[in-house]
């Protein structure tokens, strides 16, 4: 609607649309504006006021524990004990503001699904309405709401709401003891309607005062508008004479504004066209000059153009058979990498494997070494095993010197008791005793010699064995030093071959290094092959474009002379068509 507005309407009327537009928008939302400041301080004032009355309430604190203290203890029988509070609370009531005024124990009872209330004073009114001091009432949920709110020490106003009685905004504050507990909640009803009707007459009183406003604000603002697009008529009215192709019309300037400014421009416009058409017509005639030569130009052309053709098909006959040579040198370059490749594969598996026959040739090595030290061991152990046999064999030589010496002293002994026993037999009576002795001497005598000889007997074959033992140490003592002397020329011919494996392996990774070094390098031989291929098939295909290209310049060489025609003709209507305008 409002874009139709745009197109089909004069811009004085769309102005002031949407100007009184603006201005409506503007009132409203003053009006608005001016609604919620009044509403705002309506409810400060509610508030305050209820400040007030409460902290007057607060000093009679005392008495009102004393009376809700009676109504929950049931002592309370009679309300007449309370007409001091309820003078205080008829004294708050007026006919405009405040309706009612009263005191409710801070208890809450729910039966049936609502919430009851019970009073413990309350103004004149209320008492009338069966809302008197020690009785219950239906609390609203608004009231409900605020009044748990007073119970935690806080002060609140509610939302309007309306019961059988009329609309009301009420506000609650506790009445608390020394201790700070809620003994009684003190609340104040708002005659709402009454609040409600002087706010609506206020805003109905706005939006008249902004309506009448607003029509004034209009009229002045279109009839400034008409005054002020008035000369953006004239500046049409010319404009359409200049759409004909009069480039004599000027447009009087009366002003220095936004369209006194557009008027001057228009004039500058229109003399531009002036010199743009004189411009044109001068460049038309030249234009059907340069035609004429351009043809000329354009045939001379062609015939290069089919020169050019020709030699670029040559050169891409050329360009294809380096491109069947290259595609062969890739492929044989390929193969030769491929080759190289398998050497360098094979020569790193044989560097592996002297690596690990230089490992096993280290390992053994060590156990030659070993083996020679322990070689050197056992020759040494059976030198001293010998030694100790040459001297065991010395000991037993001993041994049986002296048991020899022993055998002569039991020979001797059993002679001297041979001859003991013939003295005693002399004796007679007196020499038995000692005859008995001698007997016994010679009995060990004869023991001692005994076991000499068995004791000779062993050592004898003791002796042969331990020279045995010592002959045969003799020669296992020679073969440990033969054996020692061979494990050390087997530790230099494992060092000599560890040697040899090592350069082995070394020269190994040489070829290795060069085989891949070569692999490299033939990659990259055929890597430049493949560049060079793909540069041979972009040489080709590029030649053939040129080729194409020659041919499709020719032809366009041959449109240019076909269109240089074309434009001679064109710039001749071009002129005929300037002559239509006025200069």
């Amino acid at each position: 609607m409002f874009g139709w507005i745009t197109r089909r309407k004069s811009l004085a009327v769309v102005s002031s649309v949407i100007l009184s537009l603006v201005l409506l928008i503007l009132m409203g939302t003053m009006s608005t504006l001016m609604y919620k400041s009044e509403k705002s301080a309506v409810l400060r004032e509610f508030k305050q006021v209820g400040d007030k009355l409460g902290d007057q309430m607060q000093t009679r604190g005392e008495r009102i524990a004393e009376a809700a203290n009676g109504f929950r203890e049931g002592k309370m029988t009679s309300t007449a004990e309370l007409g001091d509070l309820k003078e205080q609370l008829d004294a708050m009531v007026d006919d405009t503001l405040i309706a009612n005024a009263y005191l409710v124990l801070p208890d809450i009872s729910e039966r049936d699904g609502k919430t009851y209330l019970r009073m413990i004073q309350s103004n004149e009114s209320l008492t009338a309405a069966d809302a008197g001091a020690g009785q219950e009432f239906v609390a609203h949920n608004a009231l409900v709401s605020v009044f748990k709110g007073a119970l935690i020490g806080k002060t609140g106003l509610s939302a309007g709401y309306r019961d059988d009685f009329g609309s009301w905004m009420s506000y609650l504050k506790p009445i608390v003891a020394e201790d700070g507990s809620a003994v009684a909640v003190f609340g104040v009803d708002y005659n709402y309607g009454n609040v409600q009707s002087r706010m609506n007459g206020l805003l109905w009183n706005a939006i008249l005062v902004g309506l009448l406003v607003t029509a004034i604000g209009i009229a002045i603002m279109v009839v400034l508008v008409r005054i002020a697009v008035k000369p953006l008529g004239i500046l049409a009215v010319m404009a359409k004479q200049a759409s004909t192709g009069d480039l004599t019309v000027k447009v009087p300037v009366t002003s220095r504004n936004e369209i006194g400014q557009a008027a001057g421009s228009f004039n500058e416009m229109i003399a531009s066209l002036r010199e743009l058409a004189a411009h044109i017509d001068r460049t038309s005639n030249e234009v059907t000059e340069s035609s004429l030569h351009l043809k000329e130009t354009a045939g001379q052309t062609a015939a290069a153009a089919n020169d050019i053709a020709h030699s670029i098909q040559d050169v891409a006959a050329g360009m294809e058979t380096q491109l069947v040579s290259s595609a062969e040198s890739q492929t044989a370059m390929t193969e030769m990498t491929i080759g190289i490749q398998r050497i360098s594969e094979s020569s790193q598996v044989v560097a592996e494997l002297a690596a690990d026959t230089a490992g096993m040739a280290s390992d053994g090595d060590v156990v030659i070494s070993r083996t020679v030290e322990q070689m050197g061991t056992i020759e040494q152990h059976v030198i001293a095993a010998s030694d100790a046999m040459k001297e065991l064999n010395q000991s037993n030589e001993r041994i049986g010197d002296i048991l020899a010496h022993i055998s002569d002293v039991a020979n001797q002994t059993n002679l001297l008791a041979l001859n003991a026993s013939i003295e005693a037999a002399r004796a007679g009576e007196h020499g038995k005793g000692f005859a008995v002795v001698a007997q016994e001497i010679r009995k060990l005598a004869e023991r001692s010699r005994e076991s000499s000889e068995e004791i000779s007997t062993i050592l004898h074959v003791i002796g042969t064995k331990a020279g045995e033992v010592y002959a045969s140490l003799e020669v296992s003592a020679g073969e440990a030093r033969e054996g020692t002397k061979l494990a050390n020329a087997s530790g230099e011919s494992f060092r000599s071959i560890l040697r040899s494996i090592r350069q082995v392996s070394s020269q190994v990774q040489e070829v290795s290094a060069a085989s891949e070094e070569m692999s490299a390098g033939s990659e990259q031989i055929a890597a430049s092959l493949e560049e060079l291929e793909r540069m041979a098939k972009l040489s080709a295909a590029h030649s053939q474009d040129v080729a194409a290209s020659s041919e499709e310049q020719l032809a366009s060489v041959e449109e240019v002379a076909g269109a240089s025609e074309q434009l001679r003709l064109l710039a001749g209507q071009l002129r005929a068509a300037v002559g239509s305008f006025r200069l």
